[in-house]
């Protein structure tokens, strides 16, 4: 069977399909960000140099891989307006948002590290307002049990994928439960290492969107869940399973990517909840954490907005703060309880 791409060869092979320039932007100098952010942003701007190539006169003699950095400053706000205008007819206005902002830090590794350009065109495109949400999509506790069980007892799962499931039950259920547990990412995750995990004191050491180290937390069921994973790898897979070894890893004793997390997940949702079928996956386990962690009894230190913040490491407390309004509503739509008991 033919082994799937990293992460990290997607990149490479994306870029290539850019101007040079476009290297130093998304793999040199853009370690703050993650490898799913900027797989994103060099799809979003094969299109934009595909879209520049066949429509804006000055380019049309040009391949891709011939333009320049100071050929950019050829673009006029007014060709980025109709690029974007054009896009916007396909689009829901959160992608038209994040293919702004692709082509907005390209821009600015243009102007402010290469100094090739003397100005970024993209402030004076017209703004592009995403809604804000007041409701986040998650899964309450009840539901989490749900997937639990079925990645535990394999109920609801195809024969076929019964048949393989004995093989990856204590990894996959270590997997999801900690990001349940933990609300990391899981990019977050899927870069941990053997060694970075510490069962004593229950922690995990992570380096998180943007680049930093952080120690984070987890339950003691957690542990259970991690040490049971860790011992049958030992069984199984010695040779994989040193110090600076993954922590998740395939049969073939390799990291898994952050794409297969995100097909792992699903495959258990359609089993357990088939009603929630597409609309959760790895970073809705996320939310389901927060919404959860937010929502405890305040005794137990629920409804701590800034613990939340902390856990979720987000660095702008507005963006914990969606989790605290639609906890709100959730509230306001079950204040009539008592009817329902």
């Amino acid at each position: 069977m033919k082994e799937k791409k990293s992460n990290a060869e997607i990149l490479y092979e994306l870029v290539e399909c850019l101007p040079d320039f476009c290297k130093g932007y998304l793999i040199v100098r853009a370690n703050d960000r993650s490898m799913a952010t900027r797989i994103g942003y060099a799809r979003n701007l094969k299109t934009f140099f595909e879209y520049v190539i066949k429509n804006v006169k000055y380019f049309q003699s040009k391949s891709v891989k011939d333009i320049l950095p100071s050929d950019m400053e050829k673009l006029s706000v007014e060709d980025l307006d109709l690029f974007i205008g054009i896009y916007s007819e396909d689009h829901e206005k959160p992608t038209i948002a994040r293919m702004k902002s692709s082509i907005s830090s390209m821009y600015q590794y243009l102007a402010n590290t290469l100094r090739a350009i003397s100005y970024n065109p993209v402030l004076g495109v017209q703004r592009v307002d995403v809604p804000k949400k007041d409701y986040v999509v998650y899964l309450n506790l009840q539901e989490q049990e749900q997937l639990l069980n079925t990645i535990i007892y394999g109920t609801g799962l195809t024969e076929r994928e019964k048949s393989l499931h004995k093989r990856y039950v204590k990894r996959d259920l270590a997997m999801v439960f900690l990001l349940l547990d933990t609300g990391l990412r899981a990019s977050e995750l899927q870069g941990a290492d053997n060694k970075d995990v510490d069962l004593s004191e229950c922690s995990i050491i992570v380096t998180r969107k943007g680049g930093s180290i952080n120690k984070v937390y987890f339950s003691d069921e957690a542990a259970e869940y991690l040490k049971d994973y860790m011992q049958e790898k030992e069984r199984n897979l010695p040779l994989y399973n040193r110090p600076g070894d993954p922590l998740i890893i395939s049969e073939k004793g390799t990291r898994l990517t952050v794409r297969q997390y995100e097909n792992i997940v699903p495959k258990y949702v359609n089993a357990a909840l088939p009603d929630r079928y597409g609309t959760i996956n790895c970073h809705k386990l996320r939310s389901s954490f927060a919404m959860e962690f937010y929502m405890r009894d305040p005794k137990y230190g629920g409804h701590d907005i800034l613990a939340l913040q902390n856990r979720m490491n987000h660095k702008r407390l507005e963006t914990t703060n969606i989790y605290a309004k639609a906890a709100n509503n959730v509230s306001k739509e079950t204040r009539n309880w008592r009817e329902h008991t």
